[in-house]
């Protein structure tokens, strides 16, 4: 009997035991089970750090490659130093020599055969080989050397009289004074003119206008004075400002872009709409579709809108759009440089130089199918997974195929393959901001711009500029 119970005893123990062994085993592996999962976890971190990491050494060496007005939408007033040439360089060797070609025509300065208005006569007095004495000596005329100076015309003052008449009723009547001579004492039209075409044509600050024009004409005026006669001129050029903007809309094409100005610290933008013969410059806090509904509204919707394919510009409602074929250049130029071991960008780029080629030496609707079914191939290869900005590229022109080449369906190259001329126009807007820091304030920066689109419309249809600026003024004193 006690054997009995020693043994059941001994079994109760063993099995408490092996209870307690199960419990320490399924305690083990629970916890190889959950260090299992934590490596799973960590592998798995690890993995993504290191992918981050690739993806972060890889931004950082695009980062570091020189940033230039070649290879990226920055101005050529950004960059800060001068590109140097490359295999991919956008402008390529002509071969030809620096300077004027054969064939040229030069230009130097003529002799004039009017009248002169002052002669200076130089007289030998004694001979250069013997020394004797010419007084006696008949003088005849020999070569004759022209001096071409200005003289500064002087102040012209025009007096405004209002002449009285008494009506036989009794009532006395005054001859009433234009707008422009309102006040006791006026600035005329090409003074007015001339401030214009100083500050905004020439880039010259208010304070060396007010200086140029003491020096020259003892005309003291205050920079105030400046800031109001360019006030002025914008409520002035109203009735030119909407001319321009109605030729705008009935052109065939238009060319679009924008640029970024300060105004009293903060960011504004410059907008330009502008073909051969016109130039439209607005200013406005906003860069997207507000603001060119402000300018345009409706948009263009006879014309074929040349642009950088700004999401607001793909917006505006136009007859057809055109892409930029320069900056997609540019684009293609920073893909290569960061990686040239892929050939998708080079062979797009060749592409495009094929086409503005075409455009330049004539197209035929046989080469222009040619180049489209190029393009085609190019976009049916897959990039979504290629390094850098090359996926989103792709992606943009695969959605916009067909603003790429537009250009080519016009034979007369009416269209152009690319967006220089809006370039052109609104490059003036950072030539300003560098001389003067920035405009004090909206209306200012609203005032160049009527100014800068004036001056510009005149610039291109060949006419005076300083002639144009003092035919709107002068309505004010008439």
């Amino acid at each position: 009997m006690t054997e009995n119970l020693s043994l059941k005893a001994r079994l109760k123990d063993d099995k408490r035991q092996l209870k307690e062994k199960a419990k320490e085993i399924a305690a083990i592996k629970w916890e190889r089970v959950q260090l299992k999962r934590e490596n799973a976890h960590l592998r798995k971190k690890e993995l993504k750090q290191t992918k981050e990491i690739e993806a972060l050494t890889e931004a950082l060496r695009i980062a570091r490659l020189p940033k230039n007005s070649s290879n990226s939408s920055r101005p050529p007033s950004m960059d800060l130093y001068k590109p140097k040439r490359s295999p991919v360089n956008l402008r390529e060797k002509s071969g030809k020599k620096t300077g004027g070609q054969p064939g040229h025509k030069g230009s130097t300065l003529l002799f004039c055969m009017d009248e002169p208005d002052e002669v200076v006569s130089h007289i030998p007095e004694i001979c250069s080989d013997c020394g004797k004495s010419l007084k006696r000596i008949t003088a005849e005329p020999g070569q004759i050397h022209q001096v071409v100076d200005i003289s500064i015309a002087p102040t012209v003052l025009i007096n405004h009289e209002s002449i009285v008449k008494q009506c036989s009723c009794g009532k006395c009547n005054s001859g009433a004074f234009p707008r422009g001579v309102q006040g006791m004492v006026n600035y005329g039209p090409n003074i007015s003119a001339l401030v214009v075409n100083l500050s905004v044509r020439q880039y010259i600050p208010y304070g060396r206008i007010v200086e140029l024009l003491w020096d020259l004409y003892k005309i003291r005026i205050s920079e105030g004075t400046v800031a109001n006669m360019l006030k002025r001129f914008a409520v002035d050029s109203e009735g030119k400002i909407n001319e321009i903007k109605e030729d705008l809309k009935k052109s065939k094409v238009v060319g679009a872009d924008e640029t970024s100005a300060t105004v009293n610290g903060r960011k504004w933008w410059m907008h330009t709409y502008q073909n051969t013969s016109y130039t439209f410059i607005g200013a406005h806090p906003s860069r997207g579709q507000v603001a060119q509904e402000t300018f345009f509204p409706g948009g263009f919707p006879y014309s074929i809108l040349v642009h950088d394919c700004l999401s607001m510009q793909l917006a505006t409602p136009a007859a057809a759009h055109q892409i930029c074929n320069v900056h997609l250049l540019r684009e293609l130029k920073a893909a290569v440089e960061a990686h040239p071991e892929i050939e998708w960008p080079k062979e797009l780029t060749k592409l495009i130089k094929d086409a503005i080629k075409l455009h330049k030496d004539g197209t035929t609707p046989n080469r222009t199918t040619r180049i489209n079914n190029r393009l085609t191939k190019l976009l049916d290869q897959d990039q979504s997974e290629a390094l850098g900005k090359i996926p989103a590229l792709w992606k943009r022109l695969n959605k916009h195929k067909e603003k790429v080449f537009l250009f080519l369906q016009y034979p007369d190259k009416e269209v152009p393959p690319d967006n220089n001329g809006a370039e052109r126009s609104i490059r003036n807007v950072k030539v300003k901001i560098k001389v003067s820091g920035q405009f004090n304030s909206g209306n200012g920066a609203e005032d160049y711009a009527t100014a800068r689109s004036v001056i510009d419309t005149a610039i291109k249809q060949s006419k005076n500029v300083h002639e144009e600026l003092v035919k709107i003024i002068s309505a004010r004193f008439n």
